[in-house]
């Protein structure tokens, strides 16, 4: 599942969650949209860090076809599970 996969079924768990509420009197509708909104925002902005983060960068190189080997810092290589990613000497 990519990001853009997770950002909608998020958003769509979020309303159905919201229509729900609205529903039943919890909160109003403006209400509801502000914080699905939010929660979407804040959930997809924590996502985009972590799957920014080196490892994470390494790891999506290293999948992408007719890549044969990366060479990386060995702790960095320890941490990405791929074959072809391996410690630089």
């Amino acid at each position: 599942m990519n990001s853009e996969q997770l950002t909608s079924l998020l958003r769509t768990v979020l309303q159905f969650a919201g229509g729900i509420a609205v529903g039943r009197g919890w909160v109003d509708a403006e209400t509801m949209t502000a914080l699905v909104g939010a929660v979407v925002t804040i959930l997809v902005t924590v996502w985009g860090l972590y799957a920014r983060r080196n490892a994470g960068l390494v790891a999506s190189a290293a999948a992408v076809p007719g890549v044969q080997t990366i060479a990386a810092a060995p702790a960095l290589a320890d941490k990405v599970p791929a074959a072809n990613v391996v410690p630089a000497r």
